[in-house]
């Protein structure tokens, strides 16, 4: 298993400015990471060059350099927004190209599977089904659009916010995120597994993996106390990462380990997020070895 991040692991800084993907890529480099996964949501930053007319050039930079340092991109994240919510029509034509623009990047740069939020139809209040119906419709171009450039979509599972109007969240549950999963009925659709967002329906991690299977093409490692989505770095939460590492090994997972822990060094200085990604790798080095151990104890019955 193959140590990875995203590259908002140093993205942020305390006074709300925002370091660009080349930053991240050679701090991640630095620290000892050779494969990472490529932050897309960075093009919702109104600064991002992925929203220039020279975006394919920033693409350029970013292949270039990964050759340079030795590091390779085989997940990424999309751009996202309230699929079945958002009226202003100038937005989601603007949301949709830079997905479009992230979905041709992630293919040029060798990614394999590109992380996405299913949406809610919350005029349907409980009724899952309409939103499972809508999930189809909408994203079925996408799915399209991702197996031309060579990769597939893995659909995230996501929890719901303990803020009114407490509504219903689609895939907020892995049984409904498998069925929309399984309902596309195509090999460039999977599962991506997001720790912090089980840990916040109760966690039950082995149990959500031994569910999900075979489908599962991707990870998002981070911790939480179960209250809200702090995306912090494991043992900074109380999710029991023994038991998620078994989870991993009793379906013989064979992705990377990825982080998505970029509020655990929002705050800390650009002089020493060199920590953050040092001590990330120190722990993501433990919780192989508690992978790999897993594996062992399986083999022996």
């Amino acid at each position: 298993m193959e140590l990875s991040t995203s590259t908002n692991i140093t993205a942020f800084c305390p006074d709300g400015s925002k370091n660009a993907m080349p930053y991240s890529i050679c701090q991640c480099a630095a620290a000892g990471y050779r494969v990472l996964d490529l932050n897309f949501c960075e093009a919702m930053n109104p600064h991002s060059r992925l929203r220039d007319d020279d975006w394919e050039s920033y693409v350029d930079e970013i292949g270039e350099l990964g050759a340079k340092l030795g590091v390779c991109y085989t997940q990424s994240h999309l751009p996202y927004y309230d699929l079945f919510g958002t009226a202003d029509s100038g937005r989601i034509e603007t949301m949709e190209e830079l997905i479009r623009r992230s979905i041709a990047a992630s293919g040029k740069l060798g990614v394999k599977w590109a992380v996405t939020h299913p949406g809610t139809f919350y005029l349907a209040g409980h009724d899952m089904s309409v939103s499972l119906r809508k999930n189809l419709e909408y994203y079925a171009p996408h799915v399209e659009e991702a197996a031309k450039a060579g990769i597939g979509i893995a659909l995230e599972n996501d929890f719901e916010y303990r803020a009114k109007p407490y509504q219903r969240i689609f895939c907020s549950s892995v049984e409904e995120l498998c069925a929309l999963a399984d309902a596309f009925a195509s090999p460039h659709v999977g599962v991506c597994y997001d720790f912090g967002h089980a840990n916040l329906t109760g966690g039950f991690h082995r149990q959500n993996l031994n569910r999900i299977g075979k489908r599962l093409k991707a990870v998002h490692v981070q911790d939480n106390h179960g209250t809200s989505d702090e995306h912090l770095l494991p043992f900074f939460g109380n999710i029991d990462w023994k038991e998620a590492m078994a989870g991993l090994a009793d379906i013989d997972y064979q992705g990377e380990l990825t982080y998505e822990i970029q509020e655990f060094g929002r705050y800390v200085p650009n002089e020493l997020k060199h920590c953050v990604t040092e001590l990330s790798v120190t722990v993501g080095k433990y919780l192989i070895s508690l992978f790999e151990q897993a594996k062992e104890e399986k083999r022996r019955g």
